[in-house]
């Protein structure tokens, strides 16, 4: 049983910074829209667009590793099953 817990621990790191990896490593904080530079057509200058947009940020990581260290730390209060031996 704390082989899976700790598998499931893995796992829920794994898939935190991978997901922060390939979601734009942002080195800030979790951000729900980006800036995107425009150009107006009439007059040429240029002027900021918000866009939503989810990029996670240290903190999704710093949250995804604090849950698996704590499904691990589950771990060490799960028993291990006892093997029983037959007496013959």
């Amino acid at each position: 049983m704390r082989t899976v817990i700790r598998f499931v621990a893995l796992g829920i790191a794994l898939v935190g910074l991978v997901f922060w990896f390939f979601g734009g490593p942002n080195l800030g904080w979790t951000k729900t829209q980006v800036p995107v530079l425009r150009k107006d057509p009439v007059t040429e200058q240029e002027y900021t667009e918000w866009q939503k947009n989810f990029v996670p940020g240290l903190d999704f990581v710093g949250a995804a590793l604090g849950v698996a260290g704590l499904v691990f730390g589950l771990s060490w209060i799960a028993r291990t099953p006892s093997v029983r031996s037959k007496k013959t």
